[in-house]
């Protein structure tokens, strides 16, 4: 797909858009290919790309694992004051960002009914 075609489908600013998509073409997530018949394919299948692998060009993945409230040290023996809530959470959204593919998001969303 030409970078011009998914800026517009997604309503964002081209040039914005083709930073993103090069810095995940650097990353090895996609391919790139200049030209008339160019544009930017998955670089593997979309289930071999973890929205860790997506995410980490952009924003260190590992953040989640270290102190919310920016302590050098801060563990289970010296916590934060929002260490016991924040670790959890952590914990959650690297295992999300590590064990999430781009074809599980591709996927149609399942309808969840009540609480």
């Amino acid at each position: 797909m030409h970078a011009r075609e998914l800026a517009d489908a997604l309503d964002v600013p081209a040039n914005y858009l083709s930073k993103v998509l090069h810095q995940l073409a650097v990353a090895g997530i996609l391919e790139s290919r200049r030209g008339r018949s160019g544009g930017f394919r998955l670089a593997r299948p979309a289930d071999e790309i973890t929205l860790e692998a997506v995410v980490a060009p952009f924003e260190d993945v590992g953040r989640y694992r270290q102190c919310l409230l920016g302590k050098s040290v801060c563990s289970d023996s010296r916590p934060c004051a929002a260490h016991a809530r924040w670790k959890p959470v952590g914990r959650l959204m690297t295992s999300f960002l590590t064990r999430t593919t781009l074809a599980d998001v591709g996927q149609r969303p399942v309808r969840i009914t009540g609480r």
